[in-house]
């Protein structure tokens, strides 16, 4: 124990009593000069600053916090310990900190009280100067003296209210001081008990680990609704997905206590169709115009439509900071984006449901859109009508209802852009306003038959009425302000293109280079390639050389073929097409039951040195029937080989008729001259076509992409030998210049060129085929057509894709989930199809993480999931398909009993035989006649009542019926003498 002892130590002065004591005396002496007594001011004692102070006990310990405490810590690694006391050494310098706070307030005070020394020192010259003055004029000396007497109670109150402020501050800081003291003395407590506090947690986390929470406020987070999204995305079911997340949390140590119900998942995934709906209002709503797509299909006998839009939209939401504002995104910086808007079931494939379907679905995304917190956050609305006006553009295939819907989108563009100039023109002007209204008033009352008609409706009659009469003022108002504008004004308004899909053009061309090559054989006068008719046909052409037929239009004039026979010949085919298209049933079927598959896999595997995937001609894919011809023609040898194989391994060996059709089409020259036809005009105009075609471009700059194959097709026209000649080469051969797609399917088609006679003509016929078919499928390109005579600025405003792929491929991903899902729905799908398109989960992320939006989302995908929505599809299937049934079995009904008063007044019709006669009878006469001769006596020669509008043609017709009439009774009684 260490001695006691007493140290002298000489304490400086404290700064705060050298204030006091300056002040103290400079108060003294002014009072002292003016004759008043010192109050004796001292404003604290001044200890003695030479005492003796014990020295402190100092006792020795092993450990810094104590023997008892030591004893009770943890055996801890020196990293925790460091750590620890890292902690400590923060917190005692948070306090010091505040220590140095105090003695700033404290330096502040000390210059209040210096500033109030100075200006004691200033009084006090004053003073000097009244006494100088009282020298000099006797006369001022008491009011100096009174002037004295006021400055120095003046001052006494100063100094008083500055030293009543220090004693204040002075006990604050002693009050803060003391608190600092105590929280310094509990923290070294804490860290005391630390050791103790640590080694309790962690025995208490080896035994129950973390537990990790899917829900705040009883209800689930952003993030896991999130996570069930993208488990669902991925192929996980809902049932399972509860249990895939908490073995999650198993893995990586944490024990996830909620288990999500798969009504839950499904909720979470309708919210991101929600969220979808928002997402494209908001890009329609920042896009200066828009363009849409679509295609159709139909699956277990329901059709369905699938809808795409181009909208402007940055490249990804995820760079885009969430506190920047929702339109300081630069729509000139935003990129041309093909939006998913769904696969829905509808009634028919008509263009006016296809056009219904449109506007359905536009007016559903701006209801969603409009009714969101984030449209109000960001003072965004949305119409129909501005969906409508912002429409330049549609794409889709060259069907003939794909044409149509296009107009009847073209004339609702033109109708909502009457109503949106109309809109502004009234919000701009209310006089207007008043006497459209008045006007509209005055014409519903007109159009019912004035005033006491009128009166006779009901409110709700009034208002529908009243309602359609301003719409169609407004439309007339509209129309007259866009008429009114100039041109330069009227083409963005008006703009609206359309686009064929490149892929249906080059599909349609090799269609039609097909059949010019078919028609080919018989201007040739050759042999065409073998008959390959079916198992039944082939039967019933047995003892027939189908060789010596040759076109169909020698069909009909050979006598020799009786109906049956005729009738199989006509539904038989031939040549390079159907050849492939019965090579793809056997080696790659669409059903997987069916076919040699894996079989015809692992064989070429073995003798090629690598796994082949026969062209897929059983699902009609592009360009296949080419691909297939090419692949037939490189491994020819492999492939009868390969049928040799499937003969011989049989039971009872043999082909069965299709391997057998197949076989001798290989063998057969006119056959394997058409499969080299396909194969050059794939590698030299298909291949080239679609590098360029399918690329993310805007399809209605590829004008000059068709010009220069049209014109290279002439070319190859011209002089064939470009490509059939041994030293043909890709560089003047092919479209693009560049390497052939398949370099061995060319090198084997030149080799097997001197054994082909026909091969030149074949492929110049088939050139002029797709010639002509690329003509009339690139019309929306040609010189003075909408896009030639567009701008560039209209061009990129009406931004279409040239393919109509995404629509094809949205189809066929439908039909492959609905497959494994059959009992999901349309929504059910379309939401985790648009989520993972569209980029849902990014916008999401940015610009839907409020509570509010949340608390939306969650409240319309309630409302989504408790719709009926899916029955209310199959209830609006089954009523169109029962109207539909009745409207067709009243229309038969009508037909039939028109049919039987025709026929009756046939047979009602007395038929004159004689020749004089029929020149007297009206026109109307002379048809019945000839319908006697049509229906009642079978004449297959009297011409159709179209053919012979005329009644000098009716009467030459009627004539010559008669002379045949009494021909055939001259014959019939004739042939009764003779019997």
């Amino acid at each position: 124990m260490a001695e006691e002892c007493c140290i002298c130590l000489t304490v400086p002065l404290p700064k705060i009593w050298v204030m006091h004591l300056a002040v103290n005396t400079a108060i003294n002496g002014v009072l002292k000069r003016n004759g008043t007594r010192s109050p004796g001011y001292m404003p604290c004692d001044i200890p003695d600053l030479t005492r003796k102070i014990p020295a402190p006990e100092v006792q020795a310990h092993p450990h810094p916090l104590g023997t008892d405490v030591a004893n009770r810590m943890p055996s801890l690694s020196t990293e925790q310990l460091a750590s620890e006391l890292e902690q400590v050494k923060k917190d005692k310098m948070y306090l010091q900190e505040r220590l140095k706070t105090f003695e700033k307030r404290h330096h502040n005070e000390r210059r209040q009280l210096g500033r109030a020394v100075r200006a004691a020192a200033k009084l006090r010259e004053k003073l000097k100067s009244c006494r100088v003055s009282e020298k000099r004029a006797l006369k001022m000396r008491e009011s100096s003296r009174i002037a004295a007497v006021r400055a120095n109670e003046r001052a006494q109150r100063d100094v008083v209210t500055v030293l009543g402020r220090m004693a204040d501050e002075r006990d604050t800081l002693q009050s803060n001081l003391q608190s600092c003291r105590s929280k310094i003395r509990a923290l070294e407590k804490q860290c005391a008990r630390f050791p103790l506090i640590l080694e309790t947690r962690i025995a208490k986390a080896k035994v129950a680990p973390t537990v990790f929470r899917l829900k705040r406020k009883g209800i689930y987070t952003t993030e896991a609704r999130m996570l069930a999204r993208l488990l669902i995305s991925s192929g996980c079911a809902q049932e399972k997905v509860g249990r895939l997340v908490q073995q999650f949390g198993r893995i990586f140590g944490c024990h996830v206590k909620e288990q999500m119900s798969a009504h839950t998942i499904r909720r979470a995934v309708f919210e991101g169709c929600i969220a979808s709906d928002i997402q494209i209002g908001h890009e329609i709503a920042t896009s200066s115009s828009v363009t849409i797509s679509g295609d159709g299909t139909t699956h277990r006998h329901v059709n369905y439509e699938a809808r795409h839009m181009v909208v402007r939209a940055p490249e990804t939401y995820s760079s885009e900071s969430s506190e920047s504002p929702v339109e300081g995104t630069d729509p000139l910086q935003a990129v041309p984006k093909n939006r998913l808007i769904g696969v829905e079931s509808s009634v028919d494939h008509t263009s006016e449901t296809q056009s219904r379907g449109w506007k359905s679905k536009l007016a559903d995304i701006t209801s969603k859109f409009n009714n969101s917190p984030f449209a109000k956050r960001a003072g965004q609305t949305l119409s129909i009508e501005e969906c409508g006006r912002k429409l330049a553009g549609m794409g889709g295939d060259h069907a003939a209802d794909q044409f149509k819907t296009t107009d009847l989108l073209a004339a609702w563009k033109r109708d909502m852009t009457y109503l949106v100039l109309a809109r502004e023109h009234l919000e701009a002007s209310s006089p207007a306003l008043g006497t459209l209204v008045a006007d509209a008033g005055a014409a519903a009352i007109q159009s019912v038959g004035g005033e006491d008609a009128w009166m006779v409706l009901s409110d709700e009659e009034r208002v529908a009425i009243t309602a359609e009469e301003i719409e169609r003022a407004r439309m007339m108002l509209g129309k007259s302000l866009l008429e009114a504008l100039p041109e330069a004004e009227q083409r963005p308004l008006d703009l609206f293109l359309r686009l064929g899909c490149a892929m249906h053009k080059d599909l349609n061309s090799v269609k039609g280079g097909n059949a010019a090559m078919m028609a080919e054989w018989a201007n040739l006068g050759v042999p065409p390639p073998i008959l390959l008719a079916n198992k039944q046909n082939a039967s019933t052409l047995r003892d027939i050389d189908v060789d010596a037929i040759v076109g169909a239009s020698s069909l009909i004039l050979h006598e020799e073929l009786n109906p049956a026979e005729l009738r199989a010949l006509e539904s038989s085919a031939r040549g390079g097409v159907k050849t492939a298209s019965l090579a793809g049933a056997i080696f790659n079927h669409k059903d997987d039951k069916k076919g040699q598959h894996d079989a015809y896999t692992s064989y070429f595997r073995e003798l090629v040195g690598q796994p082949l995937r026969f062209p897929d001609t059983s699902n009609t894919r592009y360009q296949s029937y080419c691909a297939a011809a090419a692949e037939l023609l490189v491994h020819r040898e492999e492939y009868l080989g390969f049928l040799e194989v499937v003969r011989d391994q049989k039971q009872r060996p043999g082909f069965n008729h299709m391997e057998e059709n197949v076989y001798n089409a290989l063998q057969d020259v006119p056959t394997l001259t058409e499969l080299a036809a396909l194969t050059l005009y794939a590698q030299a105009i298909t291949q080239p076509y679609i590098r360029v075609a399918r690329r993310h471009q805007n399809g209605l700059l590829l004008g000059p992409l068709h010009h220069r194959l049209k014109t290279h097709i002439q070319s190859l026209i011209d002089n064939p030998d470009l490509l059939l000649s041994a030293g043909a080469t890709f560089h003047t051969a092919s479209l693009d210049g560049l390497d052939w797609e398949h370099p061995e399917a060319v090198s084997t088609v030149l080799k097997m060129a001197p054994s082909l006679p026909y091969l030149k003509p074949i492929f110049v016929a088939f050139l002029r085929g797709a010639l002509t078919t690329w003509t009339r499928f690139t019309q929306e390109f040609a010189p003075g057509g909408a896009i030639d005579r567009a701008s560039d600025a209209e061009r990129d405003a009406a931004w279409i894709f040239p393919t109509n792929d995404h629509n094809e491929g949205a189809l066929g991903r439908f039909r492959v989930w609905a497959r494994s899902h059959p009992n999901g729905t349309e929504a059910y799908y379309n939401a985790q199809a648009r989520v993972s398109h569209n980029q849902t989960e990014e916008f999401m992320a940015v610009h839907l993480t409020s509570e509010d939006d949340q608390k939306y989302l969650r409240a319309a995908a309630r409302e989504l999931d408790s719709s009926g929505h899916a029955a209310e599809r199959r209830r609006e299937r089954v009523r169109h398909a029962v109207q539909t049934a009745a409207r067709a079995a009243r229309e038969r009904q009508e037909r039939m009993r028109k049919a039987a008063e025709a026929q009756a007044k046939v047979d009602a019709t007395v038929l004159i035989l004689e020749a004089d006669l029929l020149v007297g009878l009206t026109k109307d006469k002379l048809e019945e006649q000839l319908e006697v001769y049509r229906k009642r006596l079978g004449d297959k020669e009297v011409p159709l009542k179209s053919k012979i509008p005329k009644k000098l043609e009716k009467l030459e017709a009627l004539q010559g019926a008669l002379s045949r009439y009494q021909s055939r009774r001259a014959q019939g009684c004739s042939d009764t003498d003779s019997d």
